[in-house]
Parts: structure tokens; sequence; C-alpha cells
């Protein structure tokens, strides 16, 4: 059974009617005078409901209000219609956190459209990958793909805009949902781009239904294709002018909340000069240490990794996910990248007025190389860690022997780092997390990892780990599991929570 979203409307007309057509949303209503009428029966009623993912405040602030708010409201989940905004419930909400929001809508069905455009559980992003980009014939410049990284090309492109690449694959447009486009590119000299995304019918593949075009410099920020009634798919197809160098990746597709958040309500993007992104997103749970925060694994379809474990926590939590390559880069990029994520964590316990060691990292399979690496200017209190990888070269050498044609996202991310898949740059990427750690002081953090004990991604991972903070005279704390990489996922997961709840439990008393 699909998890509806659920909604709530507190104001004096009641839109439920307007909503009767779209099953996803569970529409609830509170009559604004009913609240200071009869203030214990509704906050009885409410307490007894399940949480709602949106909440509609359509009536001026009063003290009753702000109690029943205090008994629904979570982070992110509610909205003041503009004629009622008023500082009161901006003080109200940054006191505990609920990151309370104005909102707007041109009239009462412009805003109604933008509730059902938000109104739907989950979330979702893939993308067309650059494997499947098919480069026009006529071009007569180089050519040379890069794996899922990008395809390069150079030459001239001609003095107008000139047919370069169309995608043989296909992006998909679920109904009544809008989607959030971003495209990967970098360009050297003196070349335009035109990205053309033609919305197609699709129980009828000629039927185009609408055409989006944009240039490069339209591209900084996401474009949001528009929902439409019925299951379409989007073409995606490139011009080009001018003369130089262009590297081509993938183009991602997300179910968009519109302005309200990405992925989820109140999730963020982050992008680096290059295009390149991490997504994140804070809890502040109950305001109290430590903050938690979790790298999300491999994940072919994008978005947030474990929201409701770690939800359950009761702690504050602040999510991380890689969208890049097949289902992510490891969190490694850019000198301006990495520091964005360490300062996006520095921020967060700044705003909790939080110091380094009421923070614990965390992560498994890929989320553990973040938790791990990010680790080295934190300083923290604990690291939980599951199926730990590290060197990172190694898991890319395994593939030829080890692991034949298993996880070849390895190799991307060895040619999108190092350029090159020689033996030299298989080293010069299993030494990016030792140098970085060279110069870290972790003597006062506890490891807790939990391991498989024939790993064939990264085999000396767990070893590594010890021998290198042994030295320290750190304390760890480490479970062994017979079998590969991902051959017990469930057990690795049950010792990883185990392991949260004694950190939680040992150093905070929660």
């Amino acid at each position: 059974m699909v998890r509806k979203f659920r909604a709530l409307q507190i104001g004096p007309d009641n839109y439920k009617e307007a909503f009767e057509t779209q099953s996803e949303i569970d529409w609830h209503y509170v009559n604004d005078d009913n609240i200071e009428q009869d203030f214990e029966t509704i906050c009885s009623e409410m307490q007894a409901e399940k949480a709602f993912e949106f909440i509609l405040i359509q009536t001026p602030y009063t003290e009753n209000l702000a109690a029943l708010l205090d008994i629904i409201s979570e982070p992110f989940n509610t909205y003041v219609e503009s004629p009622f905004w008023e500082e009161r419930f901006g003080q109200f909400s940054a006191a505990r956190k609920y990151f309370f929001r104005e909102v707007m809508g041109e009239n009462t069905a412009d805003l109604i459209d933008k509730i059902k455009t938000i109104g739907f559980s989950g979330q979702y992003g893939d993308k067309v990958s650059t494997i499947d980009a098919l480069v026009n014939p006529a071009f007569t410049g180089t050519m040379q793909y890069n794996g899922n990284v990008n395809v390069e090309l150079e030459g001239d492109y001609g003095t107008d805009f000139n047919p370069l690449i169309h995608w043989k694959t296909i992006l998909t447009a679920n109904k009544n949902k809008a989607n959030d486009i971003w495209p990967e590119f970098e360009i050297e000299g003196d070349v335009q781009l035109q990205y053309t995304f033609r919305v197609g019918d699709n129980s009828a593949v000629d039927r185009i239904l609408e055409t989006y075009t944009f240039t490069q410099d339209e591209l900084s920020e996401p474009i949001t294709i528009h929902k439409q009634p019925i299951n379409c798919y989007i073409a995606v197809s490139i011009k080009a002018k001018g003369s130089g160098k262009v590297k081509i990746g993938p183009v991602h597709k997300r179910w968009s909340r519109l302005d309200f958040g990405d992925f989820i309500l109140g999730g963020h993007r982050y992008t680096d000069t290059d295009r390149d992104e991490f997504i994140y997103y804070f809890n502040p749970g109950d305001l109290k240490p430590p903050l938690n925060v979790y790298f999300s694994g491999y994940r072919p379809a994008e978005g947030f990794e474990a929201f409701f474990m770690m939800k359950k926590m009761g702690a504050p939590f602040l999510l991380f996910g890689d969208p890049r390559l097949e289902g992510g880069a490891f969190y490694a990029g850019s000198e301006e990248y990495e520091k964005a994520i360490t300062q996006t964590i520095k921020d967060t316990l700044a705003e909790l007025n939080f110091s380094d060691s009421d923070l614990i990292m965390s992560g498994l399979s890929m989320g553990s190389f973040g938790a791990l690496y990010y680790s080295g200017k934190l300083r923290p209190k604990a690291i939980i860690v599951g199926k730990p990888l590290v060197n990172m070269g190694t898991i890319a050498a395994n593939m030829r022997l080890v692991r034949p044609n298993d996880f070849g996202t390895m190799l991307d991310i060895l040619l999108k780092n190092e350029h090159s898949n020689e033996d030299i740059a298989i080293q010069h990427l299993n030494d990016k997390f030792w140098k970085y750690m060279k110069y870290n002081d972790l003597s006062d953090t506890t490891f807790a990892i939990a391991f498989m004990e024939q790993d064939d991604y990264d085999s000396q991972a767990h070893n590594d780990l010890v021998n290198y903070f042994g030295k320290q005279k750190v304390k760890i704390i480490s479970r062994g599991i017979p079998g590969r990489h991902n051959d017990d996922t469930p057990t690795i997961a049950n010792w990883f929570t185990n392991f949260y709840n004694i950190m939680l439990r040992n150093e905070f008393g929660r």
C-alpha cells in the first residue's frame, strides 16, 4: 500500500474538495475558530493523529494556535500563507527550530496547485548516463568517452547552433509530478551549449506536449519541467556553436518539491564550480547532543538514505547524499567541494551551539568513506561505520580479477579523480584517504566498525584502520561478519544501529 502525503489545513475555508481527485494526498481540516472555542478537544484529537507532512496555516497567530503547533509541527512541515505571516510565527519557529516558512500563491487556485505538485510521499531521482549519449556523426573534431563520467569533445562546432548530442535513452516524467533537471557539463574555450528537453506522451511517441530550450547560462540552477496529467517521457538533446573543448556529463532528473526543498521538504543541494553536487538535510530533533551525521551509501536512485532510522533516535541529525555517477562518487571531489561538506557540518554544529565532541559521524559502505574521511577535520566523539571502504584505488583494481564486472562505478571514480587507470593512479587514489588523515588527531574519538571478514571490495580496510588509528591509542570496537561485501547487509545494519545505541547511551546519556 502506497503511503499517503498527510496534509492539514487550519483556516476558514476547507480545500478538501479540491484534493478529492489527488489520491496521494490525505487532506485534513481544522476550522480556525474551533481552536479558540474548543481548544482542549482539538489538541486531544491532534495528539491522536499520525504526523502531518504538510500544515497550511491561514489564520493569525494566537497563543492557542502556537500551543497546537507545538504538538503537531515538525521541521519543514508548517507553512503560513502570506497574508497571515507575522514576526511572532518566525520567533516561535526559530526557538524550536521548526523552520516555518511563508507561502504564497497568486490566487487560491495557484496555492492549491503548488500543494498538489509537492504533495507526494517518498523521493526519487535518476539520470540519463553519458554512455548512452550519441554524438552527431557529422562532428569532425575529437571525441572520447570517459566511462560514466563524461564524453569529451574538442573541435569547431560552427557559427550557429548545430546538433551535437542526443540520448538514446529517455527520462520518465510521472503524471502529476513536476521534475527538476540538472545537466552536468564543463566548457573550455569559446563554446556555447544549448540544451533542449522535449516532453512527449508515453502512449504516442510522436506527440510532443512541451519543448524547453536553455543555453548554458540559464542552467546555473536546476530547471523545472511542469507536471502533466499523464505519464510522459523527456528526450534530451544538445546543440553547440563556437570552438573549444566540452565535457558532457549525465542529465539528472528529480521529483520536484518546487522551492520547498530538494528531494524532500527542507532538503538542500550544493554545487561547486564544476557542477559537482552533494545533497544535505538537517533535522534538529530534540536540540540535545549529539549531532548525528550520516552519509548515504551507493544509491542509483538519487535521494537521501536512513531518514526514518536517524529520526527515530530523537537527536539532531544531518544527512548527506552523493548523486554523481551511477550511484555516488564517495564524496570525493575538488577542494571547494570537500571544504563545503566540512563547512556544512561545522555550520550545523554552530547553529545548535554544539562542539566537535557533540558529534557522531556515520555511514555504511560508500557512506563509510565520507564518515571517516571528513572526521579528520572535525574530531568527533565517535565514528560509526559498517562495511568500511577507504582504499578507493584498490577497489577499482579488484574489479579485474577479484570482482569481474562488478561495481564499475569505482573505475569511473578513478577516472574522475585521477584522469587515468594506470597503477600510479590507483596508488594515488588510495593515498587520498591516508594523506588527508596524516596530520589529524582522532585520539579522543571512539571507532565502532562492523565489517565483512572476506570483503571483496576493500579487504584491508578494517586492518588498515585498526593499525593506523591504534597507534593513536584510540578506542576501537569492531565486529566481524563472515562473508563478502554484499553478503549480509541486514546483520551489518543491525550492528550499526546497535553501536549507535551504545554510543548514545554511554557517551551522551540518552
